[in-house]
């Protein structure tokens, strides 16, 4: 029986699809506008079309595997669901607090990042736990569920609770859980012992709540991407990439979401590493390649650049050794491009990038001064560049690359619409 695997991954503006063959070595790929309204819609429709196309049989599928970068743009776009905090008495700040270091030592007019959760949806409870693990205060269960009733009565979807050194001992946000679960089926619930039990409380909450701000809308959306592939008959379970390169069941990435953050990015740096090995430098211009990557990377071994360039931003990765480099913590939705701690600290195993929010959809736009500025905003998928005639109106990079004559009119996206 033939043996198939398919690959999606959406995108801001384009979703793309890929089906291959493991015993002939071919593939089919199709590439669509991302339906934001419901992403599955455009992956469904997409499959469906790959399947005529090619006339493969849905049971021929034996792997599916998902990248997105929807979870990063609800982050950036502040898209997610409203978010309540439970923590530690006294510890209600620590969102604005942070660090209390300036990116930038002598700007007067700084913008720090707005907390994922506003003030007043920062509630304390009575407990605390000791650095070594013991307790100094027991949780008050009471004043527990006094809190989250207030934070459901404000109308939040997602609760998340981070208690002082629950890295050490994590019996309090599990008992904490418990009961919010049970008192409120309906709301989110996410302990920052599952998401990063480690030291350094600012860390901890920040992506404790970031988890917590997308964890509704990843849910829903992975819940309904499964079913469409269901009904498209595709018995393989569906697997999602890890920012760090790994794959996860649909259930963990629903429990963690913020472990997707750069799924989509982190993707095509392992396409960029496993090319880059297949091309060993066996021929003289490889050679030289290789050469020059050497010396790029400063290593006796082959180095490649890795870089993705898609509608809304642009990324690009290094690959040392035949592996793409690898961090333990990011800073996502960044003040400044480029400046270290103008960001949403995240701790979480990542494959290494630079991004940047210049894409094909990205704007171009004149400065208060009269310079040319290229992004971060993007035309998406909808109106999208004025060159789709879908109604778009602002210039793009694309509509540059159109005029200039880069585009052919005729078979833009692989003949799309």
């Amino acid at each position: 029986m033939p043996h198939h695997s398919l690959g999606i991954d959406i995108g801001g503006t384009f979703t793309d699809i890929v089906v291959y063959d493991h015993d002939s070595g071919r593939q089919w790929s199709r590439k669509v506008l991302t339906t934001h309204e419901d992403p599955a819609r455009a992956v469904a429709s997409g499959v469906a079309a790959l399947l005529g196309e090619g006339r493969l049989a849905p049971a021929h599928f034996t792997r599916v595997v998902h990248a997105t970068t929807l979870f990063t743009n609800a982050l950036i776009e502040r898209k997610g669901a409203r978010t309540g905090l439970i923590t530690t008495a006294g510890f209600r700040d620590t969102l604005e607090i942070g660090r209390e270091r300036k990116y930038e030592l002598y700007d007067l007019q700084i913008a720090k990042p707005e907390p994922l959760v506003p003030r007043n949806l920062r509630l304390e409870v009575a407990e605390r736990s000791r650095a070594d693990g013991g307790v100094e205060r027991r949780l008050d269960t009471a004043q527990l569920e006094s809190r989250a009733r207030a934070l459901v009565q404000a109308g939040v979807e997602s609760i998340a609770v981070v208690f002082l050194h629950a890295y050490a001992n994590p019996r309090h946000e599990a008992h904490a859980a418990r009961l919010v679960a049970k008192r409120h089926p309906k709301i989110a619930v996410t302990t920052s012992h599952e998401v990063a039990p480690e030291i350094r409380e600012y860390e901890r909450a920040s992506t404790t709540v970031a988890n917590a701000y997308i964890k509704p809308l990843a849910q829903r959306y992975l819940e309904l991407m499964a079913k469409r592939l269901d009904g498209l008959g595709i018995p393989a379970p569906l697997l999602l990439m890890l920012s760090g390169g790994g794959l996860t069941h649909v259930a963990e990435a629903q429990r963690t979401p913020v472990q997707m953050l750069e799924s989509g990015p982190a993707a095509g740096a392992l396409a960029g590493a496993f090319f880059g090995r297949a091309d060993g430098g066996s021929s003289p211009r490889s050679g030289e390649l290789s050469a020059s990557a050497r010396l790029a990377s400063g290593s006796g071994s082959p180095g490649v650049l890795a870089f993705d360039m898609g509608g809304t931003t642009a990324k690009l990765s290094l690959v040392d050794d035949g592996e793409p480099l690898t961090a333990y913590s990011f800073e996502a939705a960044r003040q400044r491009r480029f400046m270290e701690g103008s960001g949403l600290p995240i701790r979480i195993s990542t494959i290494e990038l630079i991004e940047i929010g210049a894409g094909g959809g990205s704007i171009a736009s004149v400065n208060e001064i009269g310079l040319l500025k290229v992004g971060p905003r993007s035309a998406g998928s909808q109106p999208g560049p004025a060159s789709y005639g879908l109604g778009g109106t602002e210039p793009t990079v694309t509509d540059a690359d159109f005029l200039l004559g880069y585009l052919n009119p005729v078979f833009l996206a692989g003949g799309e619409d």
